[in-house]
């Protein structure tokens, strides 16, 4: 009795699981190698595709971008003029080295790639996100 009990449960979470999954996924296919980049960096536990966790959505982070060239990245202090950079190298290293004030003032990004291992995969995470079109 007590099998089936979890088993059930189990599988309920199963259902869930990929039914939030695929309500959170953008209006275009994700490349299997971005998919398992994001996975890799751990960037969906703070962010989704269409949904806002701890960090805005990524189809916010398309649409608050799209058409710009640049990125002020400030840091950890919102207050400075901060460093304007090419959007696509803003985007990394704010990725990268962290900083807060953006999105929220209360939930700082972490930083994610302090020493520029994995500049190369954030570079394709961020060049992905910004081609993701206008939600419809």
């Amino acid at each position: 009795m007590v099998d089936s009990r979890m088993a059930t449960v189990l599988a309920s979470m199963v259902v869930f699981s990929a039914a939030a999954y695929a309500e959170d996924t953008p209006g275009i296919a994700i490349p299997p190698a971005i998919q398992s980049e994001v996975k890799a960096l751990g960037c969906d536990a703070c962010h989704g595709w269409e949904r806002t966790k701890f960090g805005p959505s990524w189809q916010n982070v398309a649409d608050r971008y799209r058409n710009q060239a640049t990125y002020v990245y400030k840091g950890f202090n919102i207050n400075s003029v901060g460093e304007k950079l090419p959007l696509v190298q803003g985007l990394v290293t704010k990725i990268s080295k962290g900083g807060k004030g953006e999105w929220n003032e209360y939930i700082p990004m972490a930083p994610n790639d302090p020493n520029g291992v994995h500049a190369k995969e954030i570079t394709d995470i961020v060049n992905f996100i910004l081609s993701v079109p206008p939600k419809k």
